[in-house]
Formats: C-alpha cells, sequence, structure tokens
C-alpha cells in the first residue's frame, strides 16, 4: 500500500496526526502517479493546504500547467485572488491546458460580479476549442445569468442536438423551459418545463412550471402545479402568494383564504401575502379581516407605495373618504407620487365636496391617465358638474376617441353642441 492510500485512510478515520505524517512520506516515497491522485483526492476533501504541498512538489518535478490550474482554482477558494492570476497568467497561449485556465478565469471574474469579462475569456476559449460542449455550456449559463436568454436558449438547444441532456447535474430542458419564460414564449417554456418536470423532480422546476401557467392565465393548471410544490416542500414560501391568487381568480375564495393563513404560518414578512389575503377577504365580505391584513402589511413595510396605494383603495370602497384624504396627503410628502394616488385624492374629495381641491387632483392625474376611459369619463362628468363645460367637451371628445360606442357621452356632447350653436 502506498503512503498515499495510508494517509487517506487515516484521514478517513481522523487520525491527523499519522496523516500528516503519512503525507511526508509519500512525497519522498510514492510515484508521481500516486501523488497525482492524491492532490486529486485531497482536494475533493477539502484539504487545501495539504493539496497545495503535493502540487508543489509536483511542480517541482514536472513542468505541469494543469497544476497552476489546479493551484489557481485553490487560491480562488480561498479568496487570494492576485495569487491565482499570477497561477493563471503563468500559462502561455500555445499550453493545452490554456483554454481550461481560461475557464477558470472566467468563474474567477463571474464571482467578482465582472460578466462582460468572464464572457471575454468563455469566447476566447471557444475560439480554441470550438467543438467543446463544457464552453458551449459556460457560455449557456452565463448569459442565462446576465439575462441574454435569447443567446442562452440558442447554446442550449444546440447542446440538445449535439446528444447532451444533463450537463453539471442541470437538465438543459429545464433552462430552456426557464429561459423561454422570462422572455415571455409561454408556449415554448410550458412544452420544455412540462418535460423538464419529467427528468427532473426539483421543486424549482415545478414552480417555474405553475408559475408559466400563472402568467398565461391558465390558473386551473398553475394551482395544480402549485398544490404539488406545497405538498413538496411546505415551507417554499414563494409558492403561497401565486397559489393564493391563481385560485382566487378562479372564484375559489375559500381555498385562497386558506393558503394565505397557511402561507402566513410560514413567513410572515411577506406583505405580498398579506395584501391578496386583503383582496380575498374583500370577496368574502370579511372588510376587518381585510383592514386587518393591510395593517399587518403596512407594518412591515410602512415606506412601500404599493402597500399604500391599495390601502388608499380600500378606504376608497369603504367610502371612507376622510381617510383617504388624510392617507394620501401623508403618503404624499413621504412616498414617490404614484398618479393613482392623485385619481384617488380627486374622487375622495369630491365626495366631501371639495370641489376645487379635486379639480387640482384630477389635473394632476391626468397627464397619466389621459387614455384611460374610466378615468376620462369621470373627469368629464366632474368639469360639467363644475360648469366647465368647454374643458369637459375637450375630455369627453378624447374619451370618445377610445369609447365611440358610448351613446350616452355622444348625446350630452351633442345637445350642448346644439345649445351652443
Amino acid at each position: 500500500m502506498s503512503y498515499a492510500q495510508k494517509m487517506i485512510d487515516a484521514l478517513q478515520n481522523e487520525q491527523l496526526t499519522e496523516a500528516e505524517h503519512y503525507l511526508s512520506a509519500s512525497i519522498e516515497n510514492d510515484s508521481l502517479d500516486d501523488l497525482y491522485q492524491l492532490s486529486d483526492t485531497l482536494y475533493q476533501l477539502g484539504f487545501h493546504e495539504e493539496t497545495k504541498k503535493v502540487l508543489t512538489y509536483l511542480l517541482s518535478q514536472t513542468d505541469d500547467d494543469e497544476i497552476r490550474v489546479n493551484m489557481a482554482e485553490i487560491a480562488i477558494e480561498e479568496g487570494n485572488e492576485l495569487e491565482a492570476i499570477d497561477w493563471l497568467q503563468a500559462i502561455q497561449k500555445d499550453s493545452p491546458v490554456y483554454p481550461q485556465a481560461l475557464l477558470v478565469s472566467a468563474d474567477y471574474y463571474q464571482t467578482l460580479d465582472l460578466p462582460e469579462v468572464s464572457e471575454q475569456k468563455l469566447l476566447e476559449a471557444q475560439s480554441i476549442l470550438e467543438k467543446e460542449p463544457v464552453i458551449l455550456f459556460a457560455l449557456a449559463e452565463l448569459h442565462f445569468t446576465m439575462g441574454k436568454y435569447a443567446q442562452a436558449i440558442r447554446e442550449y438547444e444546440e447542446l440538445l442536438t449535439n446528444g447532451e441532456e444533463t450537463m453539471a447535474g442541470i437538465h438543459l430542458v429545464t433552462r430552456l423551459g426557464s429561459a423561454y419564460s422570462a422572455l415571455g414564449d409561454w408556449e415554448n417554456a410550458i412544452g420544455y418545463l412540462e418535460e423538464a418536470v419529467e427528468v427532473d423532480d426539483q421543486v424549482d422546476t415545478l414552480f417555474q412550471l405553475g408559475f408559466t401557467y400563472f402568467q398565461k392565465k391558465e390558473f386551473q393548471r398553475s394551482n395544480e402545479s402549485f398544490f404539488k410544490v406545497k405538498e413538496m416542500d411546505h415551507s417554499y414560501t414563494s409558492v403561497y402568494p401565486y397559489l393564493a391568487k391563481g385560485l382566487d381568480e378562479e372564484n375559489q375564495l375559500e381555498k385562497a383564504a386558506e393558503v394565505v393563513e397557511e402561507g402566513l404560518l410560514q413567513d410572515k414578512t411577506n406583505y405580498q401575502l398579506y395584501l391578496i389575503g386583503a383582496e380575498v377577504e374583500i370577496k368574502r365580505e370579511q372588510e376587518d379581516k381585510a383592514e386587518s391584513y393591510y395593517q399587518s402589511a403596512l407594518a412591515l413595510d410602512p415606506e412601500n407605495e404599493t402597500i399604500s396605494l391599495q390601502y388608499t383603495n380600500f378606504l376608497l370602497y369603504q367610502e371612507r373618504y376622510e381617510e383617504t384624504v388624510d392617507w394620501i396627503q401623508q403618503a404624499l410628502t413621504e412616498l414617490d407620487a404614484d398618479p393613482q394616488f392623485y385619481w384617488n385624492l380627486a374622487i375622495a374629495q369630491n365626495e366631501l365636496e371639495e370641489f376645487d381641491a379635486a379639480g387640482k387632483a384630477y389635473q394632476k392625474a391626468y397627464p397619466y391617465f389621459d387614455t384611460n376611459p374610466e378615468f376620462l369619463k369621470q373627469y368629464f362628468f366632474f368639469l360639467r358638474e363644475e360648469g366647465q363645460l368647454e374643458a369637459s367637451r375637450q375630455i369627453g371628445r378624447q374619451y370618445l376617441e377610445i369609447r365611440n360606442d358610448d351613446l350616452e357621452i355622444q348625446e350630452i356632447l351633442n345637445n350642448e353642441d346644439l345649445d351652443f350653436e
């Protein structure tokens, strides 16, 4: 038995002193082949210092660039970036392992959040080894993480065409489904994701399939996938808002309410779940519970514009106009002004007969909703009530360009035109 094997046995038996002794004996006595195998085993076991000792000796005995690559990989893992670069730069372009060095460099620059530099290294490696699937896969993964989904799709599909199905433990059809989904190409995404769940039982894949069905508004199918996700891993908190919303869309309000409560048991910090819960409870005519959900969401994130806006919608729904005005005026001083705030403010102030203030709020909202027929019709009637007939005619005509089948507005404008004549 070689000293290298004795060292491995000692490590596995947690005999560290003996292992250190066998390491020295292995370097002094074992063959280079034994030492190469020892370095690989030590690296896989995570013994970096011991691995470096063996590699340093091997490099003194043979000018092997692959050893330099290995030393660079260890330096990167230990956070010694400058040392890693020195090892990699020592490898010349005519070296057989130069493409491997480029791959290591690409991984390194990606960890530094320099994807463009990483891409450059991979493209250089590809120019040397055009048909190497490992390089093509690395490019596809990089482009996927960079959000260059169209490029990633081409690369993943080329790998599939060349007979590759799984690389680095990743099913290519899963990546393709996710990439197509990210591009909004739901049909292609579903085709690949349906195939992926047959070979990849990961909960993430099933969630992605459900999410894609959700985006297509095929809520029955999305709910089926999301329920399976929940069964596989009830702590998968991302699934609860989508499942609750999907059940809401299917008018399964009791189940939606149950899912919201289950989700909040897992994660009380998800404000979206509170908002969906509030929407469901309003439909269930449980407005006190809806109020509680809104208050919980606001307590989580008081400066969140989405929460504040939906709460003012709720206040309007309940005809709590004074509270609506107070809340919006406070929100406008603390948050970026979403135009919907001004529209809501105009409605509330009009109901409170604060007509001058309502008019100003409508004016602030108008540039953002000048193509929204609901807003234009509401603004039209407000201006008429205020006696601003010429302004109301202008808004009415603008409205009819969008809704030319509204006979009521047509008749009002025609009569006013006749009176004006």
